[in-house]
């Protein structure tokens, strides 16, 4: 039996290789109303954990991914994403690129940060704002975070 986190139909999943625009990016140019959350993870295919992702099915999202490399603050002013999870492969230096490049956004970055049995979500960017210094998540409380976030936007 296999440990790796398995997919619903409702999530996206990409080949090994990634796809270096998702359609979202590719439509991220036309004025049209998005009904679900648009999230980006970033880094490898099978590091997001079976939590994070039944959550982010749960709350309709519509997921893509891409890898650390294929990201850049340009590309995603210019997308529709408002919410970008980073694994531990994208490198501190770029997670700050990323960050002040989305500053003023209504982006929101969290990213993992590897402990011991798990990994905590640490809150980069929150609408745009800078979150340097707010309280990490828990692996188990993370999800609870995403629907509040998603929560928050219906209602502004």
């Amino acid at each position: 039996m296999s440990s790796a986190p398995q997919l619903a139909p409702a999530i996206h999943n990409l080949p090994d290789s990634f796809e270096k625009q998702s359609s979202l990016a590719a439509r991220s140019n036309i004025a049209t109303a998005i009904s679900c959350p648009t999230v980006l993870l970033v880094g490898r295919n099978g590091s997001w954990g079976t939590p994070v992702l039944k959550s982010l099915e749960k709350l309709g999202s519509e997921l893509s991914y891409l890898t650390p490399q294929d990201v850049t603050p340009e590309f995603l002013r210019n997308s529709p994403y408002k919410l970008i999870l980073l694994d531990s492969t994208v490198t501190h230096e770029q997670r700050k690129q990323l960050t002040s490049g989305l500053h003023g956004s209504k982006a929101s970055i969290f990213y993992t940060f590897p402990v011991e049995n798990g990994c905590w979500w640490v809150p980069a960017l929150l609408r745009g704002q800078d979150c340097h210094g707010a309280p990490a998540f828990r692996r188990n409380e993370f999800p609870l975070e995403l629907q509040r976030i998603f929560q928050d936007r219906t209602e502004t």
